[in-house]
């Protein structure tokens, strides 16, 4: 599925900023300097997201377009937060945990919001007892290869200082389910092996991209838009509003998203899935004040929903909308 921002050209938009940019400078005008690398640093960083959560990820893109924004902006909070995290997604933990400490550092204008800060500091954590399995596994290893009783004295001496000597701790709760209205964290092998009911629609956010699945049906992707609205399609039992979309939508997004733009994610969703007539319902209900009619929309009944991503991934609170 293609998002329908498609038509916007980023490299038209930094070819024209960077000739604006050339000026500023041969003129030596810092006002204008200073406020053309700023939109520039924007337009870098609002792209290394696009390329991050497109339909199909492409991290190295991504990263491309965050390392110019930090070239231009070296403590700009969000470069460093995505940054980090294409680090993380990548397994180079050490790299990671250095953007994210950047990244809470903040500069003297920016700094991440309270959602963003939470994540980062789960990323560290993650990455973190990601080292420490890495190191436990070495120990074990080279522990196997010691022969002498000095240097089995001294490991004995020094183990005691760690706190955790059981890897298999680590292989837990990277994960979470949310099923029936009730959120769990899971261990990878579920989150790889989970298995559909019959009629049970799954949400599906991982390395790979966002995707949903249904029954036979091949998966298909999702960009972040058309994955919180239907998000917040099948977390309510009841009826939801287009306007409550919006919310969980633009909050997920972290950007706003209008109402006609929450219409167009579910007339193109109508297409995409084959499934859709068989598992959603729509209906009209009346607004309690103007008791004017709007449209609203829920998974049909005798169908479940299912929501598989990594612990630290973002999803809106369903429940307060």
């Amino acid at each position: 599925m293609r998002d329908f921002d498609d038509d916007i050209h980023p490299f038209m938009e930094e070819k024209r900023l960077k000739e604006i940019l050339g000026v500023a400078r041969k003129q030596r005008d810092k006002t204008l300097e200073k406020e053309i690398t700023k939109k520039l640093v924007n337009l870098f960083v609002s792209q290394g997201e696009y390329f991050k959560m497109a339909d199909k990820p492409d991290p190295k893109i991504a990263k491309r377009y965050l390392e110019k924004a930090l070239h231009m902006q070296e403590d700009h909070p969000v470069a460093n937060y995505r940054l980090g995290y294409l680090y993380y997604r990548n397994r180079e933990y050490t790299k990671a945990i250095s953007f994210f400490e950047k990244a809470l550092d903040g500069s003297l204008e920016e700094e991440l919001n309270d959602t963003q800060r939470m994540l980062a500091n789960m990323f560290m954590v993650n990455c973190g007892i990601k080292i420490a399995k890495e190191a436990i596994q070495e120990i074990n290893f080279i522990e196997d290869s010691v022969y002498t009783e000095l240097e089995i004295d001294r490991i004995e001496r020094y183990k005691n200082e760690i706190l955790v000597l059981d890897e298999e701790i680590f292989n837990k709760m990277f994960y979470r389910k949310i099923e029936n209205g009730t959120e769990e964290k899971i261990g990878e092998y579920e989150f790889i092996n989970f298995k559909l009911n019959r009629n049970q629609v799954l949400l599906k956010r991982s390395d790979h991209g966002m995707e949903i699945h249904f029954q036979d049906f091949e998966p298909i992707s999702l960009n972040p838009k058309a994955f919180y609205t239907l998000y917040g399609i099948v977390t309510t039992t009841g009826f939801r509003t287009y306007r409550e979309l919006q919310e969980i939508t633009s909050n997920g997004c972290g950007q706003e998203v209008s109402d006609d733009y929450i219409r167009q994610i579910i007339r193109r969703l109508s297409i995409d899935l084959p499934y859709w007539g068989h598992i959603i319902e729509t209906t009209s209900i009346l607004h309690p004040e103007t008791r004017r009619p709007l449209a609203a929309i829920k998974l049909a009944d005798g169908f479940s929903a299912c929501i598989l991503c990594r612990v630290e991934d973002y999803l809106p609170d369903y429940r307060h909308v």
